[in-house]
């Protein structure tokens, strides 16, 4: 599915799912915080451990806070489209300090819903969690 932007971020007028989340990974792993937050709703609901966050200012003060005590990288491996607004990124994911000294390595799946071309909801599951909750229940309507 195709749908347009919200800003003159990229020289396309209209975005796939895909092509959407894609950006997202690459405006956040370089730490685009500007290119990431023009891919997102303004009152997107956004993890934060057991707590949630609204909009683009809770979510940009979340990424300074994480940027400054540690680097993360998430590599997307798949992904899959669950409906026309639903999609789900299964990542790689390594996170280092500052220094550059590992962390954690792991994979999520972030599941993703999806309107009017920004991402309005994400949610994260961790890949070897034995009881996880099926992805069609995590992702309210």
């Amino acid at each position: 599915m195709s749908t347009p932007i919200k800003t003159g971020v990229f020289d396309t007028g209209t975005l796939t799912n895909r092509e959407l989340l894609l950006a997202a990974y690459a405006a956040c792993n370089r730490r685009y915080s500007d290119a990431l937050l023009a891919l997102v709703s303004e009152d997107v609901n956004w993890p934060d451990c057991s707590d949630r966050l609204h909009g683009e200012a809770e979510v940009r003060a979340y990424w300074t806070r994480q940027g400054a005590v540690k680097r993360t990288h998430d590599e997307p491996v798949r992904i899959t489209d669950l409906s026309l607004d639903r999609s789900i990124v299964r990542i790689s994911q390594v996170v280092r300090t500052l220094e550059g000294t590992t962390i954690s390595e792991g994979s999520f799946d972030h599941v993703y819903r999806i309107e009017g071309g920004l991402i309005v909801r994400m949610d994260i599951q961790d890949v070897g969690t034995e009881d996880r909750v099926p992805i069609q229940a995590q992702v309210p309507e």
